[in-house]
């Protein structure tokens, strides 16, 4: 079943790699040797050392999305050597992309940072907002819990009222913002501490092979238990089409509006891409788990109590903590045996592609 916290998670993932002689490693995120029992992203590498081709896995970017994610990484680790120990394939397990959003069941890291949105040249001005700023008020500014906020909730609804408003709603409230640091989606003013552990495991295990894919797994968007293939290239790139054919063609494109993500700005994936030469891929695997209203009013809820928790009391927090890990995560067993499926069969047809392309 799911792990039932960070610290769970985190403890299971360390020893189910001792108990198979994997090689693990803890990247600390205030940078302690590991004296104490300080938040960190995990990881563990199968196969061979010094394999061309590398597939990552990671788990955690958006916090609270890691209990899906760590699942799908535990049962890697347990079928790896009946399945792929034999394929020369390097497999790296990234735990805890963002392991303050884990531990506090929260999307965005302890600067208040999506870090999904994180991933762009700071030394460049910040891309624009995509339409966020009209949105902000009403989403945060305005929000209060029900029934007092129910005036401006009817103001929201009113503007997604059609599947066309609310598709463009969501491109513009999603994509990233650079503006507001209380609101939803804030890619931030600089790199997050998340990002840069990130960076440095990627250059440590990823550096050097001739041949990269990253698998980043994320939960919130879709049909309950449904996991969705998304690439953020346009399908009409050769990339695109070469993934896409591993895949059984039912990769899903969110530059080009046919994916359940809209198309983002600063994502892991799309630095992964570009982060060394050779032959780099990226894809998402969003699991649904809740209708979207309950998934963006669990944000909302939880981005106005950190933004006013001096005056609420820790139960209002205990309670949207609540709401937030049911909006990312499921507790019945049916929800994880098909995350887990799709994903077995993600991790089958990913094999078979890589294959093909060193053959």
């Amino acid at each position: 079943m799911l792990p039932a916290d960070y610290s769970e998670s985190r403890t299971k993932f360390i020893a189910l790699a001792k108990s198979l002689g994997i090689e693990s490693r803890a990247f600390f995120l205030d940078e302690r040797a590991g004296d104490g029992p300080g938040l960190s992203t995990d990881t563990a590498y199968l196969g061979p050392a010094d394999a061309q081709t590398i597939v990552v896995i990671s788990s955690g970017t958006h916090g609270v999305e890691g209990y899906a994610g760590a699942a799908c990484q535990f049962r890697f680790m347990q079928i790896h050597r009946a399945r792929y120990a034999e394929n020369g394939i390097g497999y790296l397990l990234v735990h805890a992309v963002n392991p303050w959003g884990f531990f506090n069941d929260r999307r965005v890291t302890e600067e208040g940072i999506d870090l999904n949105r994180n991933f762009i040249d700071f030394s460049k001005p910040a891309p624009p907002s995509s339409g966020y700023d009209a949105y902000h008020k009403l989403l945060i500014s305005h929000y209060r819990p029900l029934p007092a906020g129910l005036w401006n909730e009817l103001r929201l609804f009113s503007h997604a009222l059609s599947a066309a408003q609310r598709k463009s709603i969501q491109a513009a409230v999603t994509a990233g913002q650079y503006t507001h640091p209380d609101g939803p989606f804030f890619g931030g003013y600089g790199p997050a501490k998340s990002r840069l552990i990130w960076e440095r495991i990627v250059e440590t295990y990823a550096s050097g092979r001739r041949c990269a894919f990253l698998l980043d797994i994320h939960t919130g968007l879709g049909m309950r238990g449904a996991g969705e293939l998304m690439s953020e290239l346009p399908a009409s790139s050769e990339d695109f089409r070469r993934m896409s054919t591993w895949f059984g063609d039912d990769l899903k494109s969110m530059a080009d509006g046919g994916s359940v993500s809209a198309a983002l700005e600063g994502t892991l994936t799309g630095a992964f891409v570009h982060a060394a030469p050779g032959r780099r891929y990226a894809a998402g695997l969003e699991f649904g788990t809740r209708p979207p209203l309950a998934v963006l009013n669990a944000m909302r809820a939880d981005h106005w109590y950190h933004n006013n928790a001096s005056r609420h009391a820790a139960r209002q927090r205990d309670r949207i903590r609540r709401k937030m890990k049911q909006a990312f995560s499921a507790s019945d067993t049916g929800w994880h045996e098909q995350v887990i499926a799709r994903f077995d069969q993600v991790m089958e047809q990913l094999a078979r592609g890589l294959a093909m392309q060193s053959s």
